[in-house]
Formats: C-alpha cells, sequence, structure tokens
C-alpha cells in the first residue's frame, strides 16, 4: 500500500452524524480539492439532508487545504455559522479514550493484555478476561446503553461526582452476564468506553476528563475542546443541536445546552466538542502516525489503534477501517442523537 499521500475530509452538522474520515491515497503530486469547492459540496450536502449547518475541513497530514461553515446556528434565527464555531463530535470522542490509554501503555502503566479482572478484581465478574482490546474493538460482550439497567437521568442526583457515576456504573454492568464470550464477537458498546475511562480514573484516581486535557488536548494544542453540548442557554454564540420530532412532517427542534446532551457519565464514549480546526488536527496527529512519524504517540502506538483485533474485523481500537482494493480508509463518526 501506498502511504506517501494523504487527504482527509471531516464534516460536521447540527443534525446527524459527524464524520472524521482519514483516506490514503496513491498519488505522490498534491492532492487538489477538485472541481467544486467545499463550500459548494457543503451547501450540497446540507441541502440534500436537510440541515440546519453544516462545517468542514479538508486537509493532508501537513496542511489544511480548504475550511468552512455553512448555515444558522439555530432553524428560525439568522445567525450564520462560522469556521470558529463548536461542534460536538459525539463518539469520535473515543479515539481520544483510545489513545489515552495507549499513553498509559507505552509507559508501561498498563497493557493492551490487561484484564477488567487484573483492575476490578471481584468487582469484575463474569466480565474478569475482557481485555483492554476486547474493550476498545467493542468485543467485551457488553450491552451498547444502560437502557433497561438504571435510570440514566437519576444519576447526576444519586452520586455526587461524575466518576462517582461511572464507577456506580461499572459495578452494575460487571455484575450481568456477558453477551457474548470476550473478544468472539463485535457488539458495538457505548458502556465498554466508559468503562474504559473508569478503568483510567481507578487507576489515576484522576476523572477521565481532566485525563483527556492533560494527556491529549494541552500537547496538541486542542485550545476549543469542551465536554457537553456546546454552548449556554438563551446564548447563540455557538450552533444548537436539533431533534426530528417522531411526528410525520414536524419540523426539527432547537434543543437548548445543557439538556442538548447525553448524560456525563458518557464522557469517555462520547460528549467532546470542538472546532472543525481542531477536530482536522486530531486527524493530522493519526495521519502522521501512520505515516511513520512519533507525535502524540509513538508511530507504532497509532497504527496499533488503528489495527482491528482480527483478520476479519472492521473495528481497531476507536476507528473503523475499510478496504477497497489496496486503499484503506480509518474513520469514525459520532452523534449524541441531534
Amino acid at each position: 500500500m501506498n502511504t506517501s499521500a494523504f487527504r482527509v475530509v471531516v464534516l460536521a452538522a447540527c443534525l446527524g452524524s459527524v464524520p472524521l474520515v482519514a483516506g490514503t491515497l496513491q498519488d505522490q503530486a498534491p492532492v487538489a480539492p477538485g472541481p467544486q469547492t467545499l463550500a459548494a459540496r457543503l451547501d450540497a450536502v446540507r441541502t440534500t439532508a436537510d440541515l440546519p449547518a453544516i462545517a468542514g475541513v479538508s486537509f493532508r497530514s501537513d496542511s489544511v487545504l480548504e475550511v468552512t461553515a455553512r448555515g444558522v446556528r439555530r432553524l428560525g434565527e439568522p445567525v450564520e455559522v462560522t469556521t470558529g464555531d463548536l461542534w460536538h463530535i459525539g463518539s469520535i470522542t473515543k479515539s481520544f479514550t483510545s489513545a489515552l490509554i495507549g499513553k498509559f501503555v507505552e509507559r508501561q502503566e498498563l497493557t493492551w493484555t490487561m484484564t477488567l479482572g487484573d483492575v476490578f478484581g471481584a468487582r469484575a465478574g463474569k466480565f474478569a478476561p475482557v481485555t483492554l482490546v476486547d474493550l476498545l474493538s467493542h468485543r467485551a460482550g457488553l450491552p451498547a446503553n444502560l437502557t433497561g439497567l438504571l435510570n440514566a437521568e437519576a444519576l447526576p442526583t444519586a452520586t455526587p461526582s461524575v466518576t462517582d457515576q461511572r464507577r456506580k456504573i461499572v459495578d452494575l454492568v460487571l455484575a450481568g452476564d456477558p453477551g457474548s464470550k470476550p473478544g468472539e464477537r463485535y457488539l458495538y458498546s457505548n458502556l465498554g468506553y466508559v468503562i474504559a475511562g473508569a478503568l483510567l480514573e481507578e487507576k489515576t484516581g484522576r476523572a477521565w476528563e481532566d485525563l483527556v486535557r492533560a494527556e491529549i488536548i494541552a500537547p496538541l494544542k486542542l485550545s476549543s475542546v469542551g465536554f457537553g453540548a456546546p454552548g449556554a442557554p438563551g446564548s447563540l454564540l455557538q450552533p444548537r443541536g436539533h431533534r426530528q420530532p417522531a411526528a410525520a412532517g414536524a419540523k426539527l427542534m432547537p434543543m437548548e445546552p445543557p439538556l442538548a446532551d447525553n448524560p456525563p457519565f458518557l464522557g469517555p464514549a462520547g460528549t467532546m466538542h470542538m472546532t472543525v480546526g481542531d477536530l482536522a488536527r486530531w486527524g493530522q496527529e493519526h495521519l502522521r502516525g501512520e505515516r511513520g512519524v512519533d507525535g502524540l504517540l509513538r508511530a507504532a502506538t497509532f497504527r496499533r489503534l488503528h489495527a482491528p483485533p482480527r483478520s476479519d474485523a472492521t473495528y481497531a481500537l476507536g476507528w473503523v477501517v475499510r478496504r477497497e482494493g489496496d486503499r484503506r480508509t480509518i474513520w469514525h463518526n459520532g452523534s449524541n442523537t441531534l
């Protein structure tokens, strides 16, 4: 596979998913943006999908080609989005959590084969044999979410801190029965990443949010990153998420923060927001790692994060991998359901 040239397109929208796509291209020459400007291409997507707004950036591992934002921050209001606005990235947050674990593996404070039993002891129950690779590749046999297990809306008042909430969730979930043997079956699980965050908290005594800030956000100078729905109630300084009502033909409903997001305990699985520029820098860091350049992590660690655990698998560690001939694409999308 020729990996001499890379191009990435990142799209973020107030409605629908936010994809981060990193593709390897075969040509040696610089990659041109194409016959249409990025703005024109995003206008077409926005019209077809009927989105309030969309933003995007096209870049290589060493440079940004185009960045643009189109649409309005809130339906019914004339305030337009900008390239400096904050966009919720949903499950792309998982790639930050897996990279964070990669940092601790490099320091030999964790290993990829370490099990939940090694960390949580008897609390791990029947999930004791699950390894970190199983957890991050969605092969731990865990349920997708807390549906039917716990009233998630009651958690903020049931326990005093988000770390305590995650500890409570670990005990609740690991007391159940696995849906499959460790490593055997792919079952996408937000809870798996919540447990990964709780595992780091167990090992360090620090909240996942603080660890991400110190170990990833600060070193890469991703100054726009935050957690939860961007913006503040009653202010249109940031884009709004919009919900699609169930009734046929009903109009999109703008949602006010902080209610426009999932509960904070889901942080390691998907509560981050940032500008598309900072999201592009995150993509560039991974592309440079693919090219053998050490950075936030060693190049070998980046490649480990991008490698599915089995030859027949397409999900790696916080990334999805697609192969078309000799072209390999790594990507992830994210949504907080708005």
